[in-house]
């Protein structure tokens, strides 16, 4: 804050005794006086009056001011003051963070099957792993039953055109779902069915905010029903 006043404080010195030259010299007020006469015959006697004379007024008083020595004193102030004051970050050296996995990375690489009917899970007991599928079209049944579902982090993402999707849950897992369809019909769990047209809807189970487990489905389709059940 005080390197800003003082800078401040030296440019507001260099610039007043800059005015007060200027002012002082004839030929430098014939000219100031001579600007201000041309911007009211400018402004109230129309654009075209006097305009040739305006500008070459102007470009010589322009020249007077920049070839006052307080002007350059300040303008070369300016440039050393703020060379001066930056100068600490131009040699600042970054430094490099380095991180280092220990851990092997696997990959595992799936092909979207476009169309067909498709059952997920349907005899395997495994580990929930997060699913994304893109389809055209078919009949998705996921079965997550026999499927080791732990945490809040486990997600079903399925996008497709045409085509039922059914999605069975166990009953001990809280369930949230984000749906949204231009033609189907949703059902979720034991309540009412939902008709959606054009629509988004989302739905979560009543145990979804204290339950230890749960699972996400966002599911978007263009036409076909979407069925959320427990077992």
């Amino acid at each position: 804050m005080r390197k800003i006043q003082f800078f401040i404080f030296v440019e507001a010195m260099l610039l007043t005794m800059a005015v007060i030259s200027i002012l002082a010299e004839s030929f430098s007020r014939f000219i100031l006086l001579a600007v201000l006469v041309l911007l009211l015959i400018y402004y109230y006697f129309g654009k075209q009056r006097g305009n040739f004379l305006l500008v070459t007024a102007s470009i010589l008083f322009f020249l007077i001011i920049i070839g006052n020595p307080y002007v350059i004193a300040s303008l070369l102030f300016a440039v050393v003051y703020g060379l001066i004051v930056a100068s600490p970050y131009f040699y600042k050296e970054n430094k490099e963070t380095i991180l280092i996995f220990n851990q092997d990375v696997e990959a595992n690489q799936e092909r979207n099957r476009w169309l067909g009917d498709l059952h997920h899970f349907h005899r395997d007991f495994c580990q929930f792993e997060d699913i994304n599928l893109h389809r055209f079209y078919g009949k998705d049944t996921i079965h997550l039953e026999n499927v080791i579902i732990s945490n809040h982090d486990n997600v079903i993402l399925v996008r497709k055109f045409f085509g039922d999707t059914k999605i069975v849950v166990p009953v001990d897992i809280a369930i949230s779902l984000q749906a949204n369809s231009l033609y189907g019909d949703l059902y979720f769990m034991d309540e009412e069915h939902h008709k959606l047209r054009n629509e988004s809807i989302s739905l979560t189970s009543s145990d979804y905010q204290k339950a230890n487990r749960s699972v996400k489905i966002v599911l978007s389709t263009l036409v076909g029903s979407i069925e959320v059940v427990r077992k």
